[in-house]
């Protein structure tokens, strides 16, 4: 059936015939088709429908979701929300053991993988971070980030995947777990904005108030307050520190900050 299909669509985009020809216009008529907008009516029905599908989405991510990612963790504080992205909730891979502060935020397309090169893994998020839609966490060791961040980086790994040493790849028919030595935590700090599709590698340490431009590869440490850009990354400038921020980290925290930029060469 579906070879007699395929011909005959061919058949028909061909226009071989007058017949397949008249086929073809009537296609076309009917996909030009559209239904006149009346505003008052399309525009109630827009927001009944927007109204309809987030309560039914919340229904089900307070009661369902939210609860069994929940079991999953070590550790969640309060006020932590998952938001719909068409998931419904996320997925965790492997053994990895997450814990999750106060009034923090991901999307059910995020993903949590932890290797079993170590024993369980680790995942810190700190309070009042957002993970944006379609992060990926790989955990071998662990991944620590910060409080007040906004994460959308397309990878978060502290380990390469697979091992480096090509006789194990080969061994193992090109995959396996990484060896030991290959993984490497990784450290995000306080008050980070990492965009959408920026990667971060393992063993890399970024200070607090980083800020990096979408598609930023961050492959080595970043001191704080710093804007990042690049593949592979470059430090493109210094970032204001205000003196406000002393109330949040203490004195002590932020000289540290002003010692970092009077010592950074650019």
């Amino acid at each position: 059936m579906s070879k007699y299909w395929r011909e005959f669509s061919v058949a028909v985009r061909r226009r071989e015939t007058p017949f397949y020809d008249r086929l073809y216009r009537l296609g076309k008529l009917v996909r030009g088709l559209s239904f006149p907008c009346i505003k008052p009516i399309h525009s109630f029905l827009y927001w009944e429908w927007a109204a309809r599908t987030t309560l039914w989405h919340n229904f089900w991510r307070i009661v369902y979701y939210e609860p069994m990612f929940k079991s999953q963790c070590a550790s969640v504080g309060p006020g932590f929300r998952m938001e719909y992205a068409g998931n419904g909730t996320t997925r965790i891979f492997g053994d990895v053991q997450i814990y999750i502060g106060s009034n923090v935020t991901i999307f059910d397309s995020t993903t949590f993988i932890g290797l079993k090169v170590f024993d369980k893994p680790k995942i810190h998020i700190g309070n009042n971070t957002y993970i944006g839609p379609g992060v990926q966490l790989s955990a071998g060791r662990k991944i620590t980030i910060g409080k007040n961040c906004a994460i959308g980086s397309r990878l978060i790994t502290d380990n390469p995947g697979h091992p480096t040493n090509i006789l194990s790849r080969i061994e193992k028919n090109g995959g396996g777990p990484p060896a030991p030595e290959d993984i490497r935590s990784v450290k995000i700090g306080d008050f980070c904005w990492l965009p959408l599709n920026t990667f971060v590698y393992p063993g890399v340490a970024i200070g607090d108030g980083v800020v990096a431009l979408a598609g930023t590869y961050i492959n080595k440490d970043v001191p704080p307050f710093c804007q990042v850009a690049g593949q592979p990354m470059r430090i493109i400038r210094k970032l204001p520190i205000p003196p406000e921020i002393i109330e949040l980290v203490g004195k002590e925290r932020y000289e540290s900050y002003l010692k970092a930029h009077e010592d950074l060469k650019l």
